[in-house]
């Protein structure tokens, strides 16, 4: 007699639970799980080879490795648990398309650019548009994924608090404040990380120092052949001719994304990503439709 197998009321099986902590999104691996019936706990096991005995990892152990990965990406808590596509009609977590085209190009480019990650040698992502059209939603589901089923690093920096965070530097640097902080030390992981996302690119000053900063990470990376994901509210030269802009509360954010962080910037991140315009009413204050 066959026994029907049990789903795990906590994880669904997945053997992970994703949880907000404080500022970030959080995960764990769950009870399920934790305790390995093959290694017992201790994440590897002794085989032969040869005449010696060897320890090598368990095959429990990639699940803890991808939840550290997911932990260390700093997702936002408020976008723990969002995912690319919807469970249903009711699922919120899930990106909702809302019945507007560009809004269904955007997510469909976003889970083809998944499936063929591992052809991509090096190409990233920005994702332009206007407030509430879920850029930031899309680009988490996508760490979610690379990390947690991928076990990829992947790194979330919103850039107007990395550029506050390495201003701090120079600030401690004239007080007696002590830190191991410098702007390097904020910046290399940055540029090491296999991916990383920017989310809200060009917001700021646009002052030359922050150009400089940003001019670090992204030419440091094109050059490393590292992937790029971006979000920003600024459309390039190239949409803004053809008509498009991105609405601002009552009034239009005419600017380009060339002149919000240069030409030079711009030109490496069209040679190395995929620009994604997605338009469309504001989420937060339209409110949402069905999920399809």
């Amino acid at each position: 007699m066959t026994t029907a197998s049990t789903i795990c009321p906590i994880c669904a099986d997945h053997g992970y639970r994703i949880f907000a902590d404080g500022e970030w999104a959080s995960a764990e691996v769950c009870v399920c799980k934790r305790e390995c019936k093959i290694c017992k706990g201790e994440r590897f096991v002794i085989v032969k080879d040869g005449l010696y005995d060897v320890a090598t990892p368990c095959e429990c152990s990639p699940l803890f490795g991808r939840v550290r990965t997911y932990v260390d990406a700093r997702i936002p808590a408020g976008y723990a648990e969002k995912r690319l596509t919807p469970l249903g009609p009711d699922d919120t977590m899930g990106f909702s398309d809302r019945g507007i085209e560009s809004l269904k190009r955007a997510k469909n480019a976003v889970n083809r650019y998944r499936v063929k990650l591992d052809s991509t040698n090096g190409q990233g992502l920005v994702l332009m548009g206007g407030f509430g059209l879920g850029k930031t939603h899309l680009v988490c589901g996508l760490i979610s994924y690379l990390t947690l089923h991928r076990g990829i690093g992947c790194r979330f920096v919103d850039y107007y608090q990395l550029l506050a965070k390495i201003r701090a530097t120079f600030d401690r640097d004239k007080s007696s404040e002590r830190s191991n902080d410098t702007e390097q030390s904020l910046i290399d992981p940055l540029v090491e990380v296999p991916v990383l996302v920017i989310d809200d690119l060009g917001k700021g000053q646009g002052s030359n120092w922050e150009l400089s900063i940003l001019d670090q990470i992204v030419t440091r990376r094109y050059n490393a052949r590292r992937i790029i994901l971006a979000t920003t509210n600024y459309l390039t030269e190239a949409e803004l001719e053809k008509g498009h802009a991105a609405p601002k509360r009552g009034r239009r954010l005419n600017e380009s994304l060339e002149e919000r962080i240069g030409e030079r910037l711009v030109s490496r991140l069209f040679a190395s990503c995929d620009m994604i315009l997605l338009d469309g009413p504001d989420y937060r204050i339209v409110g949402p439709r069905p999920a399809r």
